[in-house]
């Protein structure tokens, strides 16, 4: 394979074409500096500030929220010209006159006069960027420059009002509020000017800049760098006169409720009134807003993008697109080290490094125009690091399918060339033989035949050192496809493969559906008071899951306390559980907590409490119930907060049944019950357990040993009486007892599996039967040489008995049935046939009984062991139901 770094770069590369043909168009835009020009080419005053008197929900309350009487806009007009404001912009639509409700002609008379009167007003006019042809009636005005003065190609626009009405003429300035949005629909750009017929109509943002500094249309200077405007400095533009807008530009504005202004006004607060507007630059929005657009700060106006430009004008920040090949250069050093960290680090590692990566980016783009003036590339680089990982997990993913499929045929070559170096031996061998029957035959040709004797040794000593290397080269590509198999395979369920790698964390090795399943409750209950009973043959694991419950819990940080209940002789039971005084009997020279003292706050694992005693069973019984206990020889009793987790390998139900085990006590410790499976139903688990173990083993014995193949068919074909702990003691004798790298079935000295009839016609035969031939039915009945009927009633048994145990859940019984995720889907809809088949067999029956006499005459070839869970699930069925069902 190449090196991780030539394959990152290449990588890298394919990413950034990717997403620089994904986002053309965008990239320059996106990738901007901030050239700062706090002053102009000449000397200048500072610039006055923005006041914004913004429509709020309070004067939308008093003066409509529709759009306004003029007269009201003109005594406001009036009021700002006397309290000083350098200039005033309304957004008054031009060309709409007033509603008759809203004061008619009589309110635009009075707005035109307070205009004339005030000689500092500006106005928005409504274009279309079309570029309707020019005509007679198109609107012109004082304030816009003639083309022949603008240098640049201007887009052309058509004006929606015809000529201007007197109220725009008595205006000092009239300009348009046009953004069109780049091609991903955000607006970056405003034009400066746009051409209507002759003329060049300035922006709204930019005309009142214009008319605070009192300058007119011909001082409005272009060269190659952009528009310089007097008092403003030069304004950098494209091609296309379009001005980057200066979002992130220090903020000279400040924002007034409409109706702090009109009580100002109202209440003749001259002095309250000059100190927010004289000498600014005042913007009103009086009218309701409409039509935003996005911008990289939110959505806006048309009039706030306007305000935002004239923001800009007056801090003398602009942005200044940069060159393509600076956003080349971000994209490819990110999706290189993207695609290096997919590569040569382990997939969290890598998970973990790119996310560092785009976390630190995404930081960089946020504060790099606040700390150095740079607009840092977003969609480009970003979209890189996704097609760089997906490109790093795809190489991966191919590479080691193409890594294990090139061991897997080498491995057979070799095997091939192994079986042809054994049979050049043992031809050798034959020849070797034959040479030396033919020395004791004859002596008259000894000299040459010892000559071909010594070369046919050396030929079999060649052979082999060629046969020993071939093994070598064997075993080491078994050891390799095992670990590919053992520790990168992963189960095909997503939930099922999160519970087995939580399984782990708690050194519980499995990847059985039902041990899983069991874990899952387990980890439920763990967080909750619920007392645990686990059951099981010896060695199935029952102290891994007790310990588990007790890291799962809130009890984690507390003690873990282990007492095997079958170890304490009857008459030491009360000292070793709950302590005793000092004095309280011969030999107690000191005070001694209990086990249940110790376990105080933590947990304590009951094992082996099937083999508690009668008399026992009363005394732990009542400290279960009052949690509470005398010490052998105190006269005060001691309290405890402990979290009791028992385990037996008997069948505690049978006990309570035939009454060596109270069933008061049973039901105290029945709150969870797991059973879990022994080793011989959990085939697929042999492998894994068999791999830790070998692991532990060579480290103890300070060896490198692997499994053959054979070894590993016999593992998994060997009942285990014993469990994970007979498999476990196997292997530490194979590895302390074998000469070999590589253990080979005798190694492990199994012992034959003891001849054990199984009754054909059972239950678990029947079931094993069906799992073999996929739950095939007529394959299945072939295979138990019944009929299909037969197999089918048969395995309705099982279901319903399965639906039963698992509370109703088809999916969980069809996985207890099934034994394999993968025959799960198909168990399940046959569970759902033959359950749905027995809810119709009792439909329009009104009673229980009526119902059950239907079902035995239906399923009269179901077997009676069967038809308590089937009756289970008819009583369910009619309990679900509403009274008047039932009667």
């Amino acid at each position: 394979m190449l090196p991780a770094a030539v394959i990152g770069l290449a990588a890298s590369l394919a990413a950034t074409a990717v997403a620089v043909f994904a986002g053309a168009g965008l990239t320059a835009l996106e990738w901007s500096v901030y050239d700062h020009r706090m002053r102009a080419r000449e000397p200048a005053s500072v610039s006055p500030a923005l006041v914004v008197v913004a429509r709020d929900p309070a004067s939308e309350a008093r003066f409509g929220a529709g759009p306004w009487d003029r007269a009201l806009l003109a005594r406001l007009i009036t009021g700002l010209s006397r309290a000083g404001a350098a200039v005033i912009g309304v957004d008054v639509p031009l060309g709409q006159p007033s509603l008759p409700g809203r004061g008619g002609a009589g309110s635009d008379a009075l707005l035109s006069q307070a205009t004339a009167l005030a000689d500092n007003v500006v106005y928005p006019i409504a274009l279309d960027p079309a570029g309707a042809a020019a005509d007679p009636g198109s609107p012109s005005h004082a304030s816009w420059p003639p083309l022949s003065q603008i240098s640049l190609a201007l887009p052309a626009a058509g004006s929606r009002v015809g000529p201007l009405p007197g109220l725009a003429r008595h205006a000092r300035a009239v300009g348009h509020t046009l953004a069109p949005a780049d091609p991903d629909g955000v607006v970056r750009r405003v034009p400066l000017f746009v051409r209507v017929d002759d003329r060049a109509v300035p922006a709204l943002g930019l005309a009142l800049a214009i008319a605070s500094a009192s300058a007119s249309a011909d001082r409005i200077a272009m060269d190659g760098r952009g528009v310089t405007v007097p008092r403003s400095g030069t304004i950098a533009v494209d091609s296309r006169g379009r001005a980057l807008v200066g979002y992130v530009a220090p903020e000279r504005l400040t924002v007034v409720p409409f109706l702090d202004i009109w009580t100002a006004i109202d209440a003749s607060q001259a002095q309250t009134l000059r100190g927010l507007v004289e000498d600014k630059i005042v913007l009103v929005l009086a009218e309701p807003a409409h039509g935003l657009s996005r911008t990289p700060i939110g959505p806006m106006s048309d009039i706030l993008i306007q305000a935002e430009l004239l923001n800009a004008v007056l801090a003398g920040s602009w942005l200044r697109a940069a060159p393509l090949g600076w956003a080349l250069a971000a994209t490819l050093a990110v999706a290189a080290i993207a695609a290096w960290l997919g590569l040569a680090l382990a997939w969290w590692k890598g998970l973990v490094g790119v996310a560092a990566l785009t976390s630190g980016y995404t930081a960089l783009v946020l504060l790099a125009p606040a700390l150095i003036g740079v607009l840092l590339p977003v969609v480009p680089p970003l979209a890189a690091v996704v097609v760089a990982c997906a490109g790093a997990l795809l190489w991966n993913q191919v590479g080691s399918a193409y890594r294990l499929r090139r061991l897997e045929g080498e491995a057979e070559s070799i095997r091939e060339a192994l079986v042809r170096r054994e049979s050049t031996v043992e031809g050798l061998e034959e020849d070797l033989e034959a040479a030396r029957a033919a020395v004791a035959r004859s002596t008259g040709a000894e000299r040459e035949l010892l000559q071909a004797v010594d070369g046919l040794r050396a030929q079999l000593t060649d052979a082999r050192a060629l046969e020993a290397e071939t093994r070598g080269r064997l075993t080491e590509l078994e050891r390799e496809l095992r670990a590919a198999d053992t520790r990168h395979v992963q189960l095909d369920d997503p939930a099922h493969e999160r519970l087995r790698r939580q399984c782990a964390e708690v050194s519980i090795i499995t990847r059985e559906p039902a041990v899983l399943s069991r874990f899952r409750d387990l980890e439920k209950a763990a967080r909750s008071s619920l007392p645990i009973l686990i059951l099981g043959e010896p060695g199935t694991g029952k102290e891994l899951f007790a310990r588990a419950a007790h890291r799962l819990s809130s009890r984690a940080s507390g003690p873990f306390v282990a007492v095997n209940m079958a170890a304490i002789p009857t008459e030491l039971f009360e000292s070793e559980l709950f302590g005793h005084a000092k004095g309280s009997f011969t030999g107690a020279v000191a005070e001694r907590k209990g086990y249940f003292e110790q376990a105080d706050g933590g947990t304590i694992f009951l094992d082996e409490i099937g083999e508690l005693r009668a008399p026992d069973q009363s005394k732990l019984l009542r400290v279960l119930q009052e949690k509470t206990f005398y010490r052998v020889g105190a006269t005060r009793p001691t309290a405890v907060d402990v979290r009791v987790v028992a385990a037996s390998n008997r069948d505690l139900e049978r006990g309570v049944a035939e009454g060596w085990f109270r069933e008061d006590l049973y039901f105290r410790l029945k709150g969870l019950v797991l059973r879990l499976p022994s080793l011989r139903e959990r085939r697929q688990d042999v492998a894994p357990l068999a791999a830790r173990f070998l692991e532990e083993a060579a480290a103890e014995a300070s060896r490198r040993v692997t499994l053959s193949e054979a070894a590993l068919r016999a593992l998994e074909r060997h009942p285990w009486p014993g469990n994970v702990r007979e498999l476990q003691h196997c292997l530490r004798q194979a590895v302390a007892l074998a000469d070999r790298a590589v253990l080979v079935p005798e190694d492990l000295r199994l012992a034959p599996a003891p001849d054990a009839t199984v009754d054909a016609g059972s239950d678990a035969a029947v079931l094993l039967c069906l799992r073999q031939h996929g739950f095939d039915m007529q394959a299945t009945a072939r295979a138990l040489q019944w009929d299909r009927s037969t197999v089918t009633q048969r395995l309705k048994g099982l279901g319903f008995r399965a639906l039963v145990e698992a509370g109703g859940d088809r999916r969980k019984a069809a996985l207890e049935l099934a034994g394999d995720p993968a025959l799960g889907r198909a168990v399940e809809l046959k569970l759902s046939e033959y359950h749905e088949h027995l809810l119709r067999a009792v439909e329009g029956i009104d009673s229980v009984e009526a119902a059950l006499a239907a079902c035995r005459r239906r399923f009269k070839n179901l077997p009676e062991r069967h038809f308590r869970s089937l009756e289970f699930l008819v009583r369910q069925r009619f309990e679900g139901q509403p009274p008047k069902a039932r009667v």
